[in-house]
């Protein structure tokens, strides 16, 4: 049986600004390099034997910082991306809530109902994630594997391990590099850690507050 160790990549610049991300990106700030340079320090106790990371550009930078402490090659694949946010991406929230008020009100009380033009639906989230851990777990067993994704991808895959119904999405909170561990069982998997972000407190907070986002 497997154990998954699931993160969020590093803060980036819409992160900062409260921009939402989804399938477009932006680079990591100056914080959220050291974010993952942390992580990677905090992550060297565990034996990981292989890593995997979304294949958007702010997850592989912060795989590539992780990697290169750990002397670890990473494998990207687009199962790990976040969700895509269609004509929301780029845009902050106050926007999102003022120009499609109606939409906004269902991804904030009912996501799982949510259908953003241009985007994807929370399902296709759950669908990508399970394919990505079943793949994983008929390939290998007994090893340690990275996985380096997004905020709403990561929840959505606490959430599967859990068995819990993913309309429950704002009950689980992920920030930039938090550590999540998941062990698999014989009889089903265990979550050991959710949202660990002590490594960001090693040499003072970098554990900054971001501007106000329902998205990533």
């Amino acid at each position: 049986m497997n154990t998954f160790y699931i993160v969020r990549h590093g803060q980036t610049e819409w992160n900062t600004l409260g921009k939402t991300q989804g399938h477009g990106d932006s680079p990591l700030t100056d914080l959220g390099e050291l974010q993952a340079e942390n992580l990677a320090k905090a992550l060297e106790k565990y034996p990981i034997d292989y890593i995997y990371c979304s294949d958007l550009g702010r997850a592989v930078q912060t795989a590539e910082i992780v990697s290169k402490k750990m002397n670890k090659d990473f494998t990207t694949t687009n199962l790990l991306r976040e969700m895509g946010f269609g004509i929301w991406e780029g845009r902050p929230l106050s926007e999102i809530e003022y120009t499609y008020p109606e939409t906004f009100r269902t991804w904030r009380n009912e996501p799982e109902k949510v259908e953003i033009p241009e985007g994807e639906k929370l399902l296709d989230i759950y669908k990508r994630q399970k394919k990505l851990i079943e793949n994983i777990n008929e390939n290998y067993d007994g090893k340690h594997i990275l996985l380096i994704s997004h905020s709403v991808t990561v929840r959505v895959m606490l959430l599967d391990f859990l068995g819990s119904p993913i309309k429950n999405l704002y009950r689980i909170k992920q920030d930039n590099t938090a550590i999540n561990i998941v062990e698999c069982r014989e009889y089903g998997p265990v979550v050991i850690k959710i949202n660990d972000t002590a490594h960001l407190n090693i040499n003072g907070s970098l554990n900054k507050p971001q501007a106000k986002s329902a998205l990533e």
